[in-house]
């Protein structure tokens, strides 16, 4: 399951999220107000608890993401339910998610994303990032 909740954060509020870039932060150990307003709005749609491993992020990675789902290679993370993400700043090119039904599918579906729209699917989902130019800033949320 995936859904897009459209325009879900202003500019400024994407902006407060910069200082936390490429540190691991524990839900249960920091508290954050995007944090909080996205468990909210999950809750509406997802199952899903709170795990002490349950974390968030804010990425800048200019190589994308090949094909995965959220519990992580060599099923690293299999406590993961949600994943969830966020682009706080746009790059200048690229960047764009795909789902599929299978790892390296022929024929992805194209996430219809913008910027500052929170995107969730459960960790059943294949997904991939492409690379992309530019200053690109994504916020990531596993629960």
């Amino acid at each position: 399951m995936r859904k897009i909740y459209r325009n879900f954060i202003t500019k400024e509020e994407a902006k407060k999220q910069f200082d936390h870039r490429e540190f691991k932060y524990f839900i249960k150990e920091h508290e954050n107000e995007l944090v909080s307003k996205i468990i909210e709005k999950l809750k509406e749609d997802f199952n899903f608890k709170i795990k002490d491993e349950s974390y968030w992020r804010v990425e800048h990675r200019t190589k994308g993401h090949k094909w995965h789902k959220d519990t992580g290679s060599s099923n690293g993370m299999m406590w993961c339910q949600v994943g969830v993400s966020l682009i706080l700043q746009d790059g200048n090119s690229g960047g764009e998610t795909f789902y599929g039904k299978e790892e390296n599918d022929k024929n992805p579906i194209k996430s219809d994303r913008k910027i500052y729209d929170l995107v969730a699917h459960t960790s059943d989902e294949w997904h991939m990032v492409t690379p992309h130019q530019g200053k690109r800033i994504v916020f990531l949320m596993f629960i």
